[in-house]
């Protein structure tokens, strides 16, 4: 009870306190205000303003830069969304010029096939390869298209440019072709010019070379070489039909005491880089 008198006791005086300060607050704003144009009053408020300028020079500067600084930022982030969507668009713009690039080298492969085609007495079908050893140790590709399309083993391979060699393997949408540069590969070939014969056989490497030359037969380097026509052994037929572009001479190998000499050949079909090829119907 003697505690809770203190408490009671306690609470006027805090009361008391309150109110004196406020009373004191009052007095002063009053004074100000009536007495505001005072000299004593405008000198003092003229060299409060004088102590306070620097400070809100300051303020203002440092409002200024942080406002500043935000804009910056602000700046930024816009110059890099800016940069992101016209990279996208480099983007879009690049795949767009290869597809386009790809769709015209297609178009033009296509129409080079199609010209060789319709020179030749045979019926033919386009076919992509789509499988090929890259080291060039086999010398076999494999083509898009089979017996859904009519391609049959025996049935030779051909570029806008020259001989490819044979298909030695056909499925419904697929078909293997033995390459002309290929050591199992034999064509019976003639020299245009000097109607020189000979069988020319592939080798490793990307080169042919052409054997049973007569010494006496005229040869030199740049002579066209082209499928005989010829059948080799004891078949009835060739399997190359007459005329075909094989390759061309770059080198003549002669021995004095043989009988036959023999060339090395370089193919017309840049086998490597194909994409596309005929396969003639030639049965």
């Amino acid at each position: 009870m003697a505690s809770l008198g203190r408490i009671q006791q306690r609470r006027p005086r805090a009361d008391t306190t309150v109110l004196r300060q406020f009373t004191v607050l009052f007095l002063i704003a009053l004074t100000l205000l009536v007495g505001r144009d005072a000299p004593p009053i405008q000198e003092a408020s003229r060299a409060l303003t004088q102590v306070l300028v620097p400070f809100e020079r300051a303020l203002t500067g440092a409002g200024t830069a942080v406002t500043s600084f935000t804009e910056a930022v602000s700046a930024i982030q816009q110059l890099r969304e800016e940069n992101a969507r016209l990279q996208r668009d480099i983007d879009q713009l690049t795949i767009e010029n290869v597809r386009l690039r790809e769709a015209a080298i297609a178009a033009e492969q296509a129409a080079q096939l199609e010209a060789a085609g319709s020179a030749l007495p045979y019926e033919s079908v386009a076919a992509p390869i789509i499988a090929r050893d890259p080291s060039g140790i086999l010398h076999t590709v494999m083509l898009g298209a089979g017996t859904d399309q009519g391609v049959q083993v025996g049935h030779i391979v051909v570029s806008e440019r020259g001989l490819v060699g044979r298909v030695t393997q056909a499925g419904p949408t697929y078909s293997k072709v033995l390459l002309v540069t290929d050591p199992a590969s034999t064509v019976s070939a003639i020299v245009q010019g000097s109607r020189a014969t000979g069988i020319v056989r592939g080798q490793y490497g990307d080169t042919l070379v052409m054997e049973w030359i007569l010494q006496n037969d005229d040869l030199k380097a740049g002579d066209v070489v082209i499928t005989a026509g010829l059948a080799l052994g004891n078949d009835l037929r060739s399997l190359f039909p007459k005329g075909l572009v094989i390759g061309t001479v770059v080198a003549i190998d002669r021995s004095e005491n043989a009988a036959y000499e023999r060339a090395i050949v370089t193919p017309a079909a840049d086998i490597r880089r194909l994409e596309h090829v005929l396969v003639v119907k030639t049965d």
